[in-house]
């Protein structure tokens, strides 16, 4: 999920709103190496690291779906495919950290001045170029495949609207991931009024607001989903849903905005919080810990809560511990250069990784099986060949991810974005890319 970057200079996040320089706390900047720079300048490092982990996560889960090492038909599944499921068999949980990513840097970043005009036009220039060359790619291969799709699915990609529809043919239709970006499309038309009503709400009212998220999260879609049922499911379902609760309930808490719109909310609340320096949590150590267990946890929930519901309460601490890391000068596993560049391109990434990875497992699968070195062009590998083709498919997406940035990210947003009309702010944490698939 995106937020707001108006300077796309390499390895450099995003300008735009002014939040506190000072430590959260009040007190002046500590004397810790880099602090006081880092508060200066509103620098938030971290935050561009831990998109990069969260789009590996999603990456990693459309790989273990490929079932590589799971033969069909059976229970059988190698140490290495049972290690891909602990690790990475729910990605959705690395959507719910991007849209609670989304709210906070949002509101992070915000200034009073900025006009609501302009900030849904810096949101165009951030996502959609990018969404509609990875959805005309995407289009290219579904026709080659299948055909011309009907021009409705068409339609509601190209307007972003295709989250809102309850049919996998419509939400997946095209490139699968982008559902996440028709339910942040829907959290920008939200946040101008969000933004001039939760700041008014004192620290106390906030915590409420963080509870009753959390609450919706939980429970509203087992609710509903006891009231309602689809009248028309899908005749074929291209990822089952039986699991997540049935086809409306999957749609519902996965994928319809409204749902999903709590985990913005929770980020808009917890970045209020920290500028008041009333937020209350654990430090970088103990929110790994959390999501270690919180991991462990949602690997074992049924039904539609392996959404998000495992991880959330985790990724909400996450984030806050590791913004007082970079402004204070703390410790944080995720500033690294390396981790910061494989954030600043991890949007790109996450939009077109689901592409080459198909487009990687078709042809090369089958080239392999007509020189029989695999039993068939999909299943069933060594895990001598499995793990390769992985690292494969990661080096080719990352390579076109770079590319999509450079060439079509960074220079379309630099041309559609809003002249400033006063000089811009200090950069801070950058863009967030949405969700998955």
């Amino acid at each position: 999920m995106t937020t707001d970057r108006r300077d796309p200079a390499p390895a450099s996040p995003t300008a735009g709103g002014a939040a506190p320089a000072a430590p959260l706390d009040g007190r002046a900047a500590p004397a810790a190496a880099g602090a006081g720079t880092l508060a200066a300048r509103n620098y938030l490092p971290s935050l561009t690291g831990l998109r990069a982990v969260l789009a590996f996560v999603v990456f990693g889960g459309h790989f273990t779906a490929l079932g590589l090492t799971a033969p069909h038909g059976t229970e059988a599944r190698s140490f290495l495919q049972r290690a891909l499921e602990v690790l990475f068999s729910y990605p959705s949980v690395a959507v719910s950290g991007f849209f609670v990513l989304s709210g906070f840097v949002l509101t992070w970043i915000a200034k009073p001045a900025d006009r609501a005009r302009d900030f849904y036009r810096r949101r165009v220039a951030k996502i959609y170029p990018v969404h509609l060359v990875t959805t005309v790619a995407a289009l290219v291969a579904v026709v080659a495949a299948f055909g011309w799709p009907a021009w409705t699915i068409l339609a509601s990609h190209a307007l972003m609207l295709h989250a809102w529809i309850p049919s996998q043919f419509a939400y997946f239709g095209l490139n699968v991931v982008s559902w996440s970006l028709s339910c942040e499309a829907f959290f920008y038309l939200c946040f101008p009024l969000l933004l001039a009503l939760l700041p008014r709400i004192r620290a106390r009212g906030l915590y409420a607001v963080l509870g009753v998220c959390l609450l919706s999260i939980f429970g509203l879609p087992a609710l509903v989903g006891g009231t309602f049922a689809l009248a028309r499911p899908d005749s074929f379902e291209m990822v089952p849903t039986a699991g997540g609760g049935g086809p409306f309930v999957f749609w519902f808490a996965y994928l319809f905005p409204p749902a999903r719109l709590p985990e913005f909310v929770l980020g808009v609340v917890i970045a209020l919080l920290l500028k008041r320096g009333s937020w209350r949590g654990p430090n970088v150590a103990v929110s790994l810990l959390l999501c270690v267990a919180g991991w462990a946890l949602n690997y074992n929930l049924p039904g539609y809560l392996h959404f998000q519901a495992g991880m959330v309460i985790p990724w909400m601490f996450l984030i806050a511990a590791l913004v007082r890391a970079d402004l204070e000068g703390r410790w944080s596993p995720l500033r690294s250069r390396t981790m910061v560049w494989l954030g600043e391109v991890s949007f790109s990434f996450y939009a077109c990784h689901l592409l080459a990875q198909e487009q990687l497992s078709i042809r090369i699968g089958i080239w392999m099986y007509g020189r029989g070195w695999v039993p068939d062009n999909t299943v069933t590998w060594q895990w001598y060949q499995a793990l390769p083709f992985m690292l494969l498919e990661l080096a080719v997406a990352l390579l076109v991810a770079w590319l999509l940035h450079r060439v079509v990210e960074l220079p379309l947003q630099r041309l559609l974005r809003p002249r400033p009309r006063t000089p811009s702010a200090p950069a801070t944490a950058a863009e967030v890319p949405a969700g998955t698939g």
